[in-house]
């Protein structure tokens, strides 16, 4: 895959989590989702490479929400998994193991 192709990867995943969180959250979750993404983009095994970028746009929001309490309904924003998995039509455990990877690697 060329350079090319990861950078249009990179702003379609980016397109998905800025609609995500336009509709749903807000516009420092968006930044922390960029912030993620890039830094993916720029790895030596990029790892959106691979699979649907609907999946890798709900591991995102999800591995970000998961470290700030976006599952926390005494927190606002509050949104469930359930709702993410919705919104971008993914099953909840290929998200999971996504989102997984995304932690680990940050």
């Amino acid at each position: 895959m060329t350079k090319d192709e990861i950078k249009e990867k990179e702003r379609r995943l980016l397109e998905l989590t800025g609609a995500f969180c336009a509709q749903k959250l807000n516009d420092e979750y968006f930044g922390l989702c960029e912030k993620i993404i890039k830094k993916m983009g720029r790895k030596r095994d990029v790892p959106f490479k691979r699979g649907k970028l609907e999946i890798w746009a709900a591991a995102v929001v999800q591995a970000i929400g998961s470290i700030n309490f976006l599952f926390d309904r005494s927190f606002e924003p509050y949104i469930s998994s359930k709702q993410i998995n919705d919104h971008f039509g993914t099953k909840p455990a290929t998200v999971s193991n996504k989102a997984r990877i995304i932690k680990d690697m940050f």
